[in-house]
């Protein structure tokens, strides 16, 4: 039978969406079920009966949590420029005229 580990994410720091997108990049591992809870956000992973260092596959899940959920900060906060970025890009193609 395979093993199971259970991690308590608080919800005040992490998302669902980021916990959601650490474990569709575990897959391979674990399978995971996912509930919130009075102000936490409570994680299953069942193992992969290949799986033999439970230990690890929970180190590195809760590192991909993190790592998904500073992406999702870091876009939020680069947002405006990267638009920008894609505006001016976009406006020097010669696919949009001016109005003259």
């Amino acid at each position: 039978m395979p093993g199971e580990i259970t991690l308590l994410f608080d919800a005040a720091v992490y998302s669902v969406d980021s916990i959601q997108k650490a474990a569709y990049r575990s897959i391979h591992k674990v399978s995971t079920d996912i509930r919130c809870r009075e102000g936490c956000i409570e994680c299953r992973l069942t193992l992969d009966p290949t799986v033999t260092d439970a230990e690890g596959v929970a180190h590195e899940f809760k590192k991909e949590v993190l790592d998904q959920e500073l992406r999702t900060k870091i876009a939020a906060e680069t947002r405006s420029i990267r638009h920008l970025i894609l505006a001016l890009a976009f406006s020097r193609t010669g696919l949009i005229r001016d109005s003259e």
